[in-house]
């Protein structure tokens, strides 16, 4: 078991460290944010943290000594709680995750027997439920039960992206942690000197992960994340004051042709959740969104520091001298308001001829 160094969630950290050195750890967490966030990774460095030998929740001296004063949730690594939880395979410490899709009622009926049972090495019965918002509501009603009456011995964290999909009962009975997106700047400074990414590639992908470090790492590794891209940015370029609504019909017929592929491509062929997301219409809007964004911004400040895409800085700054700060407005709102359509069930055909013709055919 890998566990991914922890990007700028300090406040969640010291929240949680502050917790199992008072003696006071709950038996039951919620650690919610954005996917890419640092969620299972925080999960992971709680158990550790609780397991260790030599400092956990076990460990009847819990001496923080060992610690050092600037690390929150430390763990020796070397003991032979830490060794198998960090290899994956300590008894004591499972993960439960959505099959098909959802977090069944069977997998936590399971989870609930098992966790009944005594430890069988360490201390604690560790069970941690990643992307817990996508168990259905029976299997949150039965999970509900586990932590109305939970067992002595027994950790269980949750991680979720949205805990509003869960129920409110099951969020009272966990201590909340929640993760945020980190700063661009802290966080290029991490693909600089964790990914030996060069500065400027540092800052881009840092813009375009919009602060998630595990997003920061899939785009890094994931060379068909920007060939969707370029496909987006060419095509909204091609359609937008083009002046001929036959046309911008036609491109909008082959844009959604050419996404359908790339997203196939995508899901045939374990690509990342980046890559079927930007390759369905509301990413292709998103994306488009955050281009005409760049040009109003542009057109109004000339500060190209702001810019999202600041690859494209070339291409910007030609598509700003063909309009006005109001159409580069309008064209951001469009976008907007057509990847909220999209998520509504929209007719994708429909809503991208709308969303072309207003390009093509400003008013």
């Amino acid at each position: 078991m890998h566990i991914p160094e922890i990007v700028g969630q300090d406040e969640a950290l010291r929240l949680l460290d502050r917790e199992m050195a008072s003696g006071r750890m709950s038996h039951a967490y919620l650690l919610w944010g954005p996917r890419g966030s640092g969620k299972m990774a925080l999960a992971k460095r709680v158990a550790l943290a609780a397991n260790c030998m030599n400092c956990g929740a076990g460990n009847a001296a819990g001496d923080r000594s060992e610690r050092g004063p600037d690390s929150p949730l430390w763990y020796c690594g070397n003991c032979s709680n830490c060794e198998k939880i960090l290899r994956g395979v300590h008894p004591d410490v499972c993960v439960v995750k959505p099959e098909g899709g959802a977090i069944k009622i069977d997998q936590i009926r399971e989870m609930k027997w098992r966790i009944s049972l005594k430890p069988n090495e360490a201390d604690l019965k560790t069970w941690i439920i990643d992307e817990a918002d996508r168990m259905t509501e029976e299997a949150q009603n039965c999970l509900l039960k586990v932590l109305e009456e939970p067992p002595g011995d027994s950790l269980i964290i949750l991680a979720a992206e949205d805990p509003g999909m869960m129920l409110p009962t099951i969020s009272s009975r966990c201590h909340e942690a929640r993760l945020k997106a980190v700063p661009v700047e802290e966080l290029a400074r991490w693909g600089q000197s964790e990914l030996g990414l060069d500065p400027e590639r540092a800052r881009l992908l840092a813009t375009l992960s919009e602060g998630l470090p595990g997003r920061l790492v899939c785009l890094a590794q994931d060379d068909d994340y920007f060939k969707v891209r370029d496909l987006i940015i060419s095509t909204v370029r091609a359609v937008a004051l083009c002046g001929n609504g036959a046309e911008a019909l036609a491109a909008s017929e082959e844009f959604l042709d050419k996404l359908k592929k790339a997203s196939a491509q995508a899901v045939d062929g374990g690509g990342s959740v980046e890559v079927q997301e930007l390759a369905s219409p509301m990413g292709a809007c998103d994306l488009a969104a955050g281009w005409f964004r760049d040009l109003f911004i542009l057109s109004i400040t000339g500060d190209e520091s702001l810019m999202i895409n600041i690859d494209r800085i070339m291409e910007i700054r030609e598509d700003v001298r063909k309009g006005e700060p109001c159409l580069f407005s309008r064209w951001t709102v469009k976008a907007m308001q057509t990847a909220q359509a999209l998520r509504s069930s929209a007719n994708p055909r429909l809503a991208m001829d709308d969303f072309f013709l207003n390009l093509a055919l400003p008013e």
